[in-house]
């Protein structure tokens, strides 16, 4: 049969792909140029409407009868003559330029039009200035630009070029203030400063540019000298002098602060991912890692009672017969002890011989020595009984007899005192007896007798020093030196007995004296680097009840010249409000700072 199909079908029929993966790809080929042609007739639609939106807001702005619909702006206002300085009338300057050119003003106002819109802009004390003629503006022919001229030359007549190098001076960088931020900061005030941008040189009689080498180097000066992070301040010092310019501290400066953020970024996102890895190890089925649940895995390994490797029996373990440190069962040690560990205060303090007046002979039976008589300081500061091995070398006890010491052992400086070990001894004086154990030390200046030892043996009352029942008013060359006892007198009648034997010391109640001044240089508070003040403006509620009486306190205090008023109008630098609680067991007001 002749084959009736055409060369042009044919030939579409060949060139149809077969191939699995050439139909796929084939039709990917399809669907690109469609969306190729979608995003393309997307694009037009898009421009025509862009096209409409700016044709009809210039026929709106064309408009005079009409009215746009953009955000309005509020006029920048001037600060008043008493609190203006030029960085800040710079400041408002620019700001008001920008304004006006946003909003197409100068162009369609008339004179009278653009000086009312300056006035909107200034202060109601400035208005007062221009009306007055204080200003010396002329409405009928001053622009805008001739009017801020003169505002500028008034502040720069009225205001003293040194309030403004004062707070150059005293400008450091804040607290989250970058570098750049505070060299912006520090150039704006120098420009304020009325040093001249570009003086005569006295060298060769020529403005030469040596003015703005100055101003480099007091900039210079003021940004090191003001930074807030000492390490950044240590890096730009580090710098020769000769090469420290401006631009060299400024870029160590950014390197630096840059470098830090970095770093604290970085510190940030790791503590993340440490979190989220140690959440990750409760998923179920999750493969950890972590070494710490190796090691954990490797605890499960050991014995519990010894801490060895595990035994294939319990009864194998050496420590089954052993008796524990910490609670003092039978079974394990005391490093594998689950019980909670004892808390012992083996901290002891030991006093200091002052004289040799005040040592006292007591007999003492030291370990196995026989009873002999030691010279012993009694030290109500002390809370132990201490020996040095030289006098216990002297009684008869060897070093080698002594058992060891557990104790901590600090001097009157809390400084730690080395133990050669502890003795047994019984220390004997008037017929009272004290048993105690004695810390012996390689080295001191005699043996100290602990207050319970000055107790035991009657060398101090009961309950010293709270204890006190005796007192003597009574000077020895009057009468027989009696002692009246506390007991047999009123309260009042002592107070009043004190009052008369020391007028200088006790003032009259209805007379308040200024404290006596202090004998010797006055006191200074050292700050750590870096401190800077603090106020706290805030003031805490006093009670309706306790307002008089606190007045009263204060006023008091005042007159003792204890405190001091500060002037209306100042504050400290360190300043802290005042708390005012109750006395313990009674409400009465008691001020606690």
């Amino acid at each position: 049969m002749p084959n009736t199909r055409s060369e042009g079908a044919m030939k579409e029929e060949d060139q149809t792909p077969t191939d699995p993966v050439q139909l796929m790809m084939a039709m990917m080929k399809e669907m690109k140029e469609e969306a190729k042609k979608r995003e393309d007739q997307l694009m037009r639609q898009l421009q025509e409407q862009a096209q409409d939106f700016a044709a009809a807001l210039q026929t709106n702005r064309g408009n005079a009868g009409g009215s746009t619909k953009s955000k309005k702006m509020d006029v920048p206002v001037l600060k008043c003559p008493e609190d203006i300085n030029l960085a800040d009338f710079r400041d408002w300057q620019q700001r008001f330029a920008d304004y006006t050119e946003v909003q197409k003003i100068m162009e369609e106002c008339t004179l009278s039009g653009r000086q009312s819109l300056l006035r909107s802009g200034l202060d109601p004390a400035w208005t007062k200035l221009w009306s007055t003629g204080i200003l010396e503006i002329d409405d009928r022919k001053d622009d805008i630009n001739d009017i801020i001229k003169k505002i500028l030359h008034y502040i720069r007549e009225h205001r003293n070029p040194l309030l403004d190098r004062k707070e150059f001076l005293e400008r450091n960088q804040h607290a989250g203030e970058s570098i750049d931020v505070y060299y912006s900061a520090l150039k704006s005030i120098d420009e304020s400063c009325g040093y001249d941008v570009n003086p005569t040189c006295k060298v060769c009689d020529d403005a030469c540019g040596h003015g703005d080498e100055l101003q480099q180097e007091r900039l210079r000066d003021r940004l090191i000298c003001g930074l807030k992070d000492q390490a950044i301040q240590q890096k730009v010092l580090a710098i020769p002098f000769k090469d420290l310019t401006l631009k060299k501290a400024l870029e160590v400066c950014r390197v630096e602060a840059a470098s830090k953020e970095t770093q604290a970024s970085l510190n940030k996102s790791e503590r993340q991912v440490n979190r989220l890895k140690e959440r990750s190890s409760y998923k179920k089925g999750k493969i950890d890692n972590n070494p710490l649940s190796k090691s954990a895995q490797k605890a499960d390994e050991r014995c519990s009672n010894c801490g060895r490797k595990k035994h294939q029996k319990p009864d194998q373990c050496w420590a089954r017969d052993k008796d524990c440190n910490n609670c003092g069962k039978t079974g394990h040690l005391k490093h594998m002890c689950r019980s909670e560990p004892k808390k012992e205060v083996n901290r002891m303090t030991i006093g200091q011989v002052k004289t040799s007046d005040d040592l006292v002979k007591i007999t003492a039976k030291i370990g196995n020595a026989d009873h002999q008589e030691v010279e012993w300081l009694p030290d109500t500061g002390a809370e132990c009984d201490v020996i040095t091995a030289d006098c216990l070398k002297k009684v008869g006890t060897k070093v080698k007899d002594l058992r060891k010491d557990k104790a901590e052992l600090c001097g009157p400086d809390q400084g730690r005192l080395k133990s050669l070990g502890k003795v047994t001894a019984t220390l004997e004086r008037e017929g009272m007896k004290y048993k105690t154990e004695l810390h012996v030390l390689e080295k001191g200046t005699g043996p100290i007798l602990s207050k319970a030892g000055c107790i035991a043996l009657g060398l101090i009352p009961t309950g010293w020093p709270h204890v006190v029942n005796k007192l003597s008013l009574s000077s020895p060359d009057e009468g027989n030196g009696v002692d009246m006892l506390l007991k047999s007198q009123s309260a009042a009648s002592i107070r009043e007995q004190l009052f008369q034997e020391f007028p200088e010391v006790f003032p009259p109640d209805d007379e308040v004296l200024p404290l006596k001044p202090m004998k010797g240089p006055p006191m200074k508070i050292e700050l750590l680097p870096g401190t800077s003040p603090i106020r706290r403006y805030r003031c805490n509620t006093i009670p309706l009840h306790w307002q008089d009486k606190v007045k009263a306190h204060l006023e008091t205090m005042v007159q003792k010249q204890i405190i001091e008023r500060v002037p209306q109008g100042e504050a400290p630098e360190w300043l802290f409000s005042m708390v005012v609680v109750p006395k313990a067991g009674t409400d009465e007001p008691r001020s606690s700072r």
